[in-house]
């Protein structure tokens, strides 16, 4: 069978299925990038981020508190302690700020629990 134009109908149906395709794509666009205030963001807030989001912003606070003391060489078992710390902190209690966990990890303190 053709169309009106001498097109015939296979040609048209594949038009039609891949402009589907392509509106059906550009709907599951994803979210736009998450802005945190880091004065502002609570470890019950960090507990509800995905796991990729988790450890992209665990990444970017580990790399946060190392520059404010300044810290230029980084050691994987003392910034895994201190995320730990951190961790435990955040557990301990839920409403602080997740940079506040941090920098009193980076002091020593410990959650009542460990």
């Amino acid at each position: 069978m053709r169309l009106p134009g001498g097109a015939p109908a296979a040609w048209w149906a594949a038009i039609v299925i891949a402009c589907a395709l392509v509106v059906s794509a550009s709907a599951q666009v994803m979210p736009p990038p998450r802005i945190i205030h880091l004065d502002q963001f609570t470890c019950a807030e960090f507990g509800s981020v995905s796991p990729e989001g988790r450890d992209r912003i665990l990444i970017y606070l580990d790399g946060y508190v190392a520059g404010m003391r300044r810290q230029i060489i980084w050691d994987e078992r003392a910034e895994g302690e201190l995320i730990d710390r951190a961790a435990s902190l955040c557990k301990a209690d839920p409403s602080q700020t997740l940079l506040s966990a941090f920098q009193r990890a980076t002091k020593g303190e410990r959650s009542h629990a460990d």
